[in-house]
């Protein structure tokens, strides 16, 4: 083995190290995502999702953030259906 193989080998392991520490991390992240409209007696109401769950509603505006809170434009209570693309 050539040196330059030896550094490519090296290089591609501490991607794969990088790359698998953040699916971990990403497993492991939740973040609190407000109702809209459910504030009783001055509490707020709010939801904790994956981090998956997070960007798949970012990614179709499920989440709206208005100044350090993120609010949900879904009902969580019904059921889970397949989204339309927004594209």
């Amino acid at each position: 083995m050539t040196r330059r193989t030896k550094l490519e080998r090296a290089l591609a392991g501490v991607g794969l190290a990088v790359a698998m520490s953040l699916v971990v991390i990403g497993a492991v992240i939740s973040h609190k995502v407000y109702d809209p409209g459910t504030e009783e007696f001055g509490i707020v109401a709010f939801t904790r999702i994956s981090d998956r769950q997070f960007v798949e509603d970012a990614t179709f505006s499920g989440v709206l953030r208005k100044g350090d809170r993120l609010y949900s434009t879904y009902d969580r209570a019904v059921p889970r259906v397949k989204r339309a693309c927004p594209t």
